[in-house]
Order: C-alpha cells, then sequence, then structure tokens
C-alpha cells in the first residue's frame, strides 16, 4: 500500500497539470510533442491499487504519426484511429478500430481497449508518458528504451525522409532515399546515376538498445542494411557487418525539410495485375518475412475459376475470392493440416489476416492488403504471371 500512495504522490503535480489544462482556451495553431513518436507499454496505475505489468513491453505499442493518424499494437492484435491535441496536455482519441485475433489472456488485453475512450490527457515526464483514463494512469516508455544510454540519439518527427547521394564504384553516385514511418515501416529507394537502374524496398526498422544504430530490415531476403544515427537529422551508411566505413566519401543521408513520398514512376513500375499473379508475402502486420521464395507464404487468384490458391508456408491453401473495385475478400480458406518444425505461427496469422481482407492496392509490384478498418493487413511482392 505504501508503494501505491508513493506513485500516487509522484503522479500527483502531473494530474493536476492535465486538470488546469483543460479549462485553458485552445490555441489556434495547436502543437504537440506527441506526433512523430512510438511508445511501449511499461505499466498500468489503477486507483484502486492494481498494478498491471505486460510480460513483454514490445507487444503494446502507441505509435502517433505527424498527420493525425495512430497505429497500435495490443498483444497479437492491430487497431488504428486518429488523434489530436487541442491544446497541452489535452489529448483525443477516436475509436479504436481493432483486429479481432485470439491472443493468450492478459488482463491488459481487455483493459486498454474498454479505457481507450476514457483517455483525455496526457503528460510527458523524464521521457516517459503518462495517460490518464478513467480507472487510473498507463505509463509507457519510448520505443526500444530498455536499456538506452542516456542523451543517446534518436529518431523522431516521423514520417521523415532522409536521403543523400552515396558513392558507386562503376557511376557517378547512388541516390538513396528512405523514409521512416511512425509504425516502424519504411520505404527505400536507390536510383543509379547515369543508368536507368533503381532497387526500392520496403519492411520494417528499429533502433538498437543504446539508440545510435538504426536497422532496416528489408522485404527480399539479403542481410538487414545499417546506419549510425550521428544526430536527429543525420544517418551514416555502415558496412555490411555495422562498423564505420573508413572513407573522405560521403555516406551521410541528411533529413529532407519535408517528407517526400517515394512514388512508383517509369518503365519498370508498371503495376502488377491482382489477378493470376504470384503474391509473395513480404510483411505480415508491421513483421517482416523472411522465407525463401519457393517456400515462403504466397497466393494466386485465378481470374477464371474465381478460385485462391498458394501456401501458408508449411500447407497448401485453397479456397475462393470476390473481387468487386478495390473491394476484395476471401471466402472458404482451407488448408492441410501439416506439422512444420518452422512458420507455424507466421502461416496461423497469414491465415487469419486473409480472413480480415476487406480492401487492396497496388503499387509498381506492391499489393498491401487492408481490413475494413482500413489497417494494413499484409505486404507482398509480385512473383511470376501465371
Amino acid at each position: 500500500m505504501k508503494r501505491t500512495r508513493f506513485a500516487w504522490r509522484f503522479l500527483a503535480p502531473f494530474l493536476v497539470l492535465v486538470s488546469s489544462a483543460r479549462t485553458q482556451t485552445p490555441a489556434p495553431h495547436p502543437t504537440s510533442d506527441l506526433g512523430g513518436n512510438s511508445w511501449q507499454l511499461v505499466r498500468f496505475q489503477g486507483r484502486d491499487g492494481t498494478t498491471l505489468r505486460p510480460k513483454d513491453k514490445t507487444r503494446y505499442i502507441l505509435a502517433f504519426a505527424t498527420d493525425g493518424s495512430l497505429d497500435v499494437r495490443i498483444d497479437c492484435n492491430r487497431g488504428r484511429g486518429t488523434w489530436k491535441s487541442a491544446a497541452a496536455s489535452q489529448l483525443e482519441l477516436s475509436p479504436l478500430a481493432l483486429t479481432r485475433a485470439m491472443c493468450p489472456p492478459a488482463p491488459l488485453n481487455d483493459r486498454l481497449p474498454k479505457d481507450w475512450q476514457s483517455i483525455r490527457s496526457y503528460v510527458i515526464k523524464d521521457g516517459h508518458l503518462f495517460l490518464t483514463a478513467g480507472g487510473g494512469i498507463y505509463e509507457f516508455e519510448p520505443r526500444g528504451a530498455e536499456g538506452a544510454t542516456p542523451g543517446a540519439p534518436a529518431i523522431s518527427g516521423l514520417p521523415a525522409t532522409f536521403v543523400g547521394v552515396l558513392p558507386c564504384a562503376d557511376c557517378p553516385g547512388i541516390r538513396y532515399q528512405v523514409n521512416l514511418l511512425a509504425d516502424h515501416t519504411f520505404v527505400s529507394r536507390m536510383s543509379y546515376q547515369g543508368r536507368p537502374e533503381r532497387q526500392d524496398n520496403h519492411g520494417s526498422w528499429e533502433l538498437s538498445g543504446d539508440g545510435k544504430t538504426l536497422v532496416l530490415h528489408g522485404g527480399g531476403h539479403g542481410a538487414p542494411q545499417t546506419f549510425a544515427v550521428r544526430d536527429r537529422n543525420t544517418l551514416r551508411k555502415l558496412d555490411i557487418e555495422g562498423r564505420e566505413i573508413e572513407s573522405k566519401l560521403n555516406y551521410d543521408l541528411k533529413r529532407a525539410a519535408t517528407f517526400t513520398p517515394i512514388e512508383a514512376r517509369g518503365e519498370s513500375a508498371t503495376n502488377a495485375t491482382l489477378e493470376n499473379t504470384d503474391w509473395r508475402l513480404t510483411l505480415l502486420g508491421d513483421s517482416p518475412v523472411h522465407a525463401s521464395p519457393q517456400k515462403g507464404p504466397h497466393f494466386v487468384l485465378d481470374s477464371k475459376t474465381k478460385n485462391v490458391s498458394g501456401s501458408g508456408g508449411c500447407n497448401r491453401l485453397a479456397g475462393s475470392y470476390t473481387l468487386d473495385g478495390d473491394h476484395l475478400a476471401f471466402h472458404q480458406t482451407v488448408s492441410t493440416m501439416m506439422a512444420c518444425l518452422q512458420g507455424m505461427d507466421t502461416e496461423k496469422t497469414f491465415l487469419q489476416a486473409l480472413s480480415q481482407v476487406d480492401s487492396w492496392k497496388i503499387n509498381g509490384r506492391r499489393l498491401d492488403l487492408f481490413d475494413k478498418a482500413g489497417k494494413r493487413m499484409a505486404v507482398f511482392e509480385a512473383g511470376n504471371t501465371k
């Protein structure tokens, strides 16, 4: 009980600040320190003395984008909504569109969605985010902060574009652009100067424990790419083993003044067709999928029979589908029942994602599938045309 009283005495000044902020007149052009930052849950402290801590903090994530969108992870489920802050410490959240996968039982899995609409204010103190809800206070830390070095560089102000011209062995230079998004995904493009060749990639990104190294896990099957985080506005390319490149040449990417989306362009960016294309899974939610092209999860939509066929990575899958404009739905998708040593969890999640698909979008040779709430469920790359 003494520990509970101490926690509330510690937070009392923050709650007074939040309460007084509600009576203030909203600024005509409000700003917030939430945008572009991602947080992971540390604990829930209830007013009745209840304390709940997640077994894995990285499974409870809030990612506030600067455009007002909000990506959420609650254990094995993903959600999406919007947020805005009309004045200091005030927070308004839209209803949360959350997937409904069956996660292992955990008190926070039920409590956080129920408290969602009662969250009205926030405080950032000592680098931690405190959200006040009807039943208590949720405490978050910056994502990947465990074991971080105080004062270490960090990636903030997302989404952000970093760009630079890197050395090239057989061309004048390589223009490298990488876009980092608040949900910890990225899109990149390497354009070779003097010739039409380019390489596009996408996947997830993470910071090392000390916050000094950015790691890009791409949708391909090569090694992750690493950058040293020199400061908020500078990323320095590292070698394949994650070490500094000793050279007088430029290996820096600088933050652009404005976020610049990477759009498909040129002859090689001709859109693949949804039907009769072998679509191979590269991202499941926000997690990259690493598998060989021959054995990885994939599917094909047959335009003549309206049947879907493919594999979950272990078992063969089959079913039917309906297609109406940008609306896509999978029906009666079944799979064989072999047991494999690896990939069973990915396969299960993949099949669950297909059952929730409501719409699709193709950009070049990339396919994104979304649920009814507009949450991205999976990303695929086009293989062979059938």
